[in-house]
C-alpha cells in the first residue's frame, strides 16, 4: 500500500484526539502538582470516575449491549450510556458494531483489531484508520431500535464532551479545583480508560493461558483483569461470549461480574446468562485431550494406542454423565417454573435426581483428571 493511499485512509480526527489527549494529561498533571494545586478530593474523584467510566464500558457497552448477556433497567442503561460516553470510545452502536465483527471474524482479515496485524495495531493503530459508522441493519439492528442508544448516537460529541470534561470540572469546582477536575478526572482518567480498554484487544490476544481453546488467539490473563475490571479472562469470553461473567471462579477478579450480580439482587438487572458448568468443563477437557495427544504423539505405537483407548473411555464416561446432567437440569428447571403445589413432590424427586446427576458428573471429572495426570507422566 502506497504512502499516499495510507494517508488518505487515516482518520485524522481520531489520530489527533488520541495523540493530543496524552500530552494534555501529562502536561496538565505536571502543572497541577508543580503549582501546588494537588488535592486528595480530586484524586479520589478521579479514581471514582475511572471506575464509573471503565465499568460502563465493560458492564454496559460490552456485556449488556454487545453480547446481551443480561438485561438492565432504564436507569442502569442511562448510567452506562452517560459514563461510557465519558470514555470517548465512540457511541454504543459503533462500539458494539466493531465488537460483534471482532467476534464473528476473530483473527481473520475482517477482524477490525486482529492481533496478527501487529500488537500496536490491535492496541490502537486500527483506530487511526477507522473511517466508518455502523448502519442500520448491519449487525446492530437491535441497538438502533433502542431510542436511548439512537439518541446518544445522534448527539454523541456533545454528550461525551460534557461527561468527559464538563462534568469533572463542575464536580471538582465544589472544592475549588475545577482545573484539577479537567486535567486529572478528565484528561488523565480518559487516557487511562483508553489504554485499559485497548489492552483487552492487544495484550489479551498476546500473553496468557488458553484453557478453553487454542483455535483463536484470545488468552486468559489474570494480571490484565486487574486493570480491565475483570475482562482479562479473554479465552473464556471468546468461547462463551454470552456469559455475563468473564472470571468464573469465585476468586477471579471480575468487578464487572460483581456489579452485574449486585444489580440483579436489587431488581435492576435480570436474565443473567450463565453457561452450564458441564459445557465449560467439557471445553477444558477437550483442550487437555488435544495437549495430551500432542505430548504422546512421539511415544511408541503401543503407548499411543493405550493412551487413545484410555482417553476415549474416560471421555465417553464424562460425556454420558454430562448429557444426563443437562437433561435432568432442563426437566428440573421446567418443573420449578410451573410453581404448582400439586407437583411439589415431583419437583422434590427431580431435585434429588439433579443432585445425584451432579455428583456422578463431578466423579467423572475427577476420574478424567486422574487419568490425564497419569498419562501426563508417560509423556
Amino acid at each position: 500500500m502506497s504512502e499516499k493511499h495510507i494517508l488518505q485512509r487515516i482518520n485524522w480526527t481520531n489520530t489527533l484526539f488520541i495523540t493530543i489527549t496524552p500530552v494534555v494529561a501529562i502536561a496538565g498533571t505536571a502543572w497541577w502538582i508543580a503549582s501546588g494545586s494537588f488535592n486528595w478530593a480530586t484524586v479520589i474523584f478521579a479514581v471514582a470516575m475511572l471506575y464509573a467510566t471503565g465499568m460502563s464500558i465493560t458492564a454496559g457497552y460490552h456485556r449488556l449491549f454487545s453480547h446481551r448477556s443480561y438485561t438492565a433497567s432504564k436507569p442502569v442503561e442511562w448510567f452506562f450510556m452517560l459514563f461510557g460516553s465519558a470514555s470517548f470510545e465512540g457511541t454504543i452502536i459503533d462500539w458494539c458494531a466493531d465488537h460483534r465483527v471482532h467476534h464473528r471474524f476473530q483473527d481473520k482479515e475482517e477482524d477490525p483489531y486482529a492481533i496478527h496485524k501487529g500488537f500496536w495495531y490491535a492496541h490502537v493503530g486500527w483506530l487511526f484508520l477507522k473511517n466508518w459508522k455502523a448502519e442500520e441493519g448491519k449487525g446492530v439492528k437491535d441497538l438502533w431500535a433502542n431510542p436511548l442508544l439512537k439518541w446518544q448516537h445522534e448527539n454523541y460529541i456533545l454528550i461525551a464532551s460534557v461527561m468527559c470534561f464538563g462534568f469533572p470540572m463542575a464536580v471538582a469546582a465544589l472544592w475549588g479545583d475545577a482545573l484539577g477536575g479537567l486535567f486529572i478526572a478528565g484528561a488523565l482518567r480518559l487516557v487511562l480508560n483508553h489504554h485499559f480498554t485497548w489492552f483487552i484487544n492487544s495484550l489479551c490476544h498476546y500473553v496468557g493461558a488458553q484453557p478453553y481453546s487454542d483455535k483463536h488467539t484470545s488468552r486468559d490473563n489474570w494480571f490484565t483483569a486487574l486493570f480491565t475490571y475483570g475482562e482479562g479472562y479473554h479465552n473464556f469470553h471468546h468461547e462463551f461470549p454470552g456469559d455475563y461473567r468473564n472470571g468464573i471462579r469465585w476468586f477471579d477478579y471480575d468487578p464487572t461480574k460483581w456489579l452485574i450480580y449486585g444489580l440483579s439482587k436489587i431488581g435492576m438487572a435480570n436474565g443473567l446468562h450463565v453457561v452450564a458448568p458441564e459445557r465449560i468443563i467439557e471445553r477444558k477437557i477437550q483442550m487437555q485431550e488435544v495437549r495430551l495427544t500432542r505430548k504422546l504423539a512421539k511415544k511408541s505405537p503401543a503407548v499411543v494406542t493405550f493412551a487413545h483407548e484410555t482417553i476415549a473411555a474416560a471421555k465417553a464416561r464424562f460425556q454420558a454423565a454430562s448429557e444426563r446432567l443437562a437433561d435432568i437440569r432442563e426437566q428440573y428447571h421446567e418443573l420449578q417454573s410451573k410453581k404448582d403445589e400439586a407437583i411439589a413432590h415431583q419437583v422434590e424427586e427431580m431435585r434429588v435426581k439433579f443432585h445425584e446427576a451432579q455428583r456422578e458428573f463431578y466423579q467423572t471429572v475427577a476420574m478424567w483428571k486422574a487419568m490425564a495426570q497419569g498419562l501426563g507422566k508417560l509423556a
